[in-house]
C-alpha cells in the first residue's frame, strides 16, 4: 500500500533529519567564538571545542537512528533520500570551513571535500528525478566513517581521555581524502552507467 503524502513527509525520520539542519546554525554559533590563536581564553576555547564536537556527534548519531527507523518501518521517501545526506554534508562542511579560519585544516583540503560533495549531491538529485537507483558502495561507507571521525578529532582538537585528538585526526585525514575522491569517482561512474542502462 503506497504511503500517503502525510506519511511521506511528516514522519519521525524526516523530523530527525530536519533536526540536523537545526544543528548547523547551532554549531556555527559555537564555532564563531572559538579562537585558537588567542592566548587570552584557553580554557573557554577548549570547552567550546568540546561542545562543538558534542553537537556534531549527536547529529551523526541521529543520522544512524533515522536511517534505522526508516528502513525498519519502510518509511523511505524522496524527501528523505535527498535531504538526509544533504543535512550530513552541510554539517560536516560547515565544521570544516570554520576550522580553516582556526588554522586546524588547510583550505585546499576543504575545497576538495566541498567539490566532491557538491558533485555527488547534484548527481544524486538528478538520479532521484530520473528514478535511477545507485546503490551505496563500500567506498562511500568507509569515506563517511573516516570523514566523521576526522571531523570529530579536529573539533575536539585538545587532548581528552588520554587521546591526542588533533594527531589522530591528521592521521585519518589522508585516507579520508583518498576515500572521498575515490567514492566520488565511483558514484559518478555508477551514475553514468545507470543512465545508460535505463530503459527509454
Amino acid at each position: 500500500m503506497p504511503l500517503t503524502l502525510r506519511q511521506r513527509f511528516l514522519n519521525l525520520p524526516n523530523y530527525i533529519t530536519m533536526g540536523r539542519f537545526v544543528a548547523v546554525p547551532l554549531l556555527m554559533l559555537v564555532m564563531i567564538f572559538m579562537k585558537d590563536r588567542s592566548p587570552r581564553y584557553p580554557t573557554l576555547n577548549m570547552e567550546l571545542s568540546y561542545i562543538s564536537a558534542g553537537i556534531f556527534i549527536l547529529a551523526m548519531l541521529s543520522d544512524i537512528v533515522d536511517g534505522y527507523y526508516a528502513r525498519k518501518y519502510n518509511i523511505v521517501s524522496t524527501f528523505g533520500q535527498f535531504f538526509d545526506p544533504l543535512a550530513d554534508k552541510l554539517l560536516f562542511l560547515v565544521a570544516m570551513i570554520f576550522m580553516v579560519q582556526l588554522g586546524r585544516i588547510p583550505a585546499w583540503i576543504v575545497c576538495i571535500f566541498l567539490s566532491r560533495e557538491v558533485i555527488v549531491t547534484a548527481l544524486r538529485g538528478v538520479a532521484i528525478d530520473e528514478g535511477v537507483v545507485i546503490a551505496a558502495s563500500n567506498w562511500g561507507k568507509y569515506k563517511s566513517a573516516l570523514v566523521s571521525i576526522t571531523t570529530i578529532g579536529l573539533l575536539i582538537h585538545y587532548p581528552l581521555f588520554g587521546i591526542h585528538w588533533r594527531m589522530m585526526a591528521w592521521l585519518l585525514i589522508w585516507p579520508a581524502l583518498i576515500f572521498s575522491i575515490a567514492s566520488g569517482v565511483e558514484y559518478t561512474v555508477g551514475f553514468i552507467q545507470a543512465l545508460r542502462n535505463k530503459k527509454p
